[in-house]
Formats: C-alpha cells, structure tokens, sequence
C-alpha cells in the first residue's frame, strides 16, 4: 500500500512516509512543488506523497548542479533563482538550451530512464532548488497517473520548442531570432514592459549569435524606435507591430 502523505496538527505537518515506507518529520507542505503547474490540481495527500520525497538545495552563483554523463536520478524544481541549460559544442563552446525561473523544471528523463544526462544545469546566481528522488517519483507516476500525463505533455512541448528553435537556427536571421523572443517575453508577461531574464552574453548564445551581434540588433531597433532599453535588464517594446513584423522579414 501507498504511503505518502503528511499528518496535520493545529495546521502543522507533523509526519510524512514516502513511497519506500520511510517517515520524516515536518513535511515542507509549502515547498517549491506547489508553484509547478506540473504538479497543480493535485490533493492534498498527493502533495504530501510528493512532499516526502523531496529536499531541498541551494546553490551559488556558477555552480553547477549536474553535468553531461551524470545519472542524476532526480527531478530538478526551480524554487527561487534561475538555472542555464547547456550542451558544449565540438569545440568546448557553450550552447545554451534554456533558462529556467521558478516553478520550472528539468531533469525529467531521470523519470523514465535511467541513461546519463546530456546537457549541464548551471546556476545563474545564488538560487535554490527541489530535488525529487527519481526513483521513488516512478512509483507515484503508477499510481497518480496525472503527474505522468502532464510529464509527457511538458517533454511535448519542449520537443516542438525544440524544433521551432533549430527551425529558426537554420533559416532565420539574427534580426528574426531577437524579435521572435522579444515578443515571447512580451506574450509571456502579457506587457510590452518587459526584463531579459540574463546577462547579454548568456542569451546570446540562447539565440545562437555572439555577444557582439545581440548588442548590435539591440541598438538598431532603439534607433528604429522599436524598442526602448531602460536601466538593468528592462526593456519596453514601443510599436509592437514593427517588431512583430521583424519576426517574418
């Protein structure tokens, strides 16, 4: 039988069992799981049974928290902070995957094999992450079903995001790259005021174009009053249309 699932005391938990049977005390109830829409319109109990298999690790600036070739066994939730997703190139050089803001996840083939990760997961300032164990998150998939369609949903998407960007790599101009993210950010934050989530250098690898290029397709669309760079990261898109239009040309 099952067991996974916190007790309650004067709106406390007290006592947690995850799958294989081991009890803990105080289940953090109010974890970084529940900001996942991965893991939302879940009950309760279900919560908890996740709850009792998850720690949590903080990180500084740079580290890395796996590595290409690692069996990692974990389901990496972002909490606070942000995480890079990197592969290196035939030549050593960085190419960035992703970044990942709170309530995102990697690691999820961890859940479904037990092959080494490809990729490097690094964090980009101090930032602080829930580790679900592996394998005791396959013996919940059996049993909340739910968790393993929204799994597969999630792996979907990335696949088509994946096929979009190569798309992109193949045909599309710098110029094209920057406005169509642009725009994602904008679409995203539901705002034409919004901030690059990292350094310059960091995204321009994101959209495959070095540093160099990225600052200079910045500052054309400032001078074409596209766009507007303010102080730090911020951004407002001031004719939204021109820059939609960037996306096709």
């Amino acid at each position: 039988m099952l067991q996974g699932f916190c007790g309650l005391q004067n709106g406390k938990s007290i006592l947690s069992c995850n799958v294989l049977g081991r009890c803990h005390m105080q289940c953090n109830h109010h974890s970084c799981l529940h900001i996942v829409p991965l893991f939302q319109n879940l009950d309760d109990q279900q919560m908890h049974a996740i709850d009792a298999i998850t720690r949590e690790h903080t990180y500084t600036d740079g580290q890395l928290i796996y590595y290409a070739g690692e069996l990692s066994g974990s389901l990496f939730v972002v909490h606070t902070g942000k995480v890079k997703i990197y592969r290196l190139d035939s030549e050593g050089e960085q190419q960035v995957i992703r970044i990942l803001s709170p309530g995102e996840f990697t690691g999820e083939l961890a859940l479904f094999s037990k092959e080494p990760v490809q990729d490097f997961a690094q964090a980009i300032g101090d930032c602080s992450l829930c580790l679900v164990n592996g394998e005791a998150m396959r013996t919940l998939l059996v049993t909340y079903p739910l968790i393993a369609l929204k799994i597969t949903q999630e792996l979907s998407r990335r696949l088509l995001q994946s096929d979009a960007t190569l798309h992109s790599v193949a045909k599309g101009t710098a110029e094209q790259r920057l406005a169509g993210y642009l725009v994602g950010l904008s679409q995203k934050a539901h705002s034409n005021t919004i901030y690059l989530p990292v350094a310059k250098g960091t995204l321009a690898s994101l959209l495959a174009m070095n540093q160099e290029t990225l600052s200079r397709r910045l500052k054309i669309l400032e001078e074409e009053e596209v766009i507007i760079g303010e102080k730090g990261r911020k951004i407002t898109i001031l004719d939204r249309e021109a820059l939609e239009m960037r996306t096709l040309q």
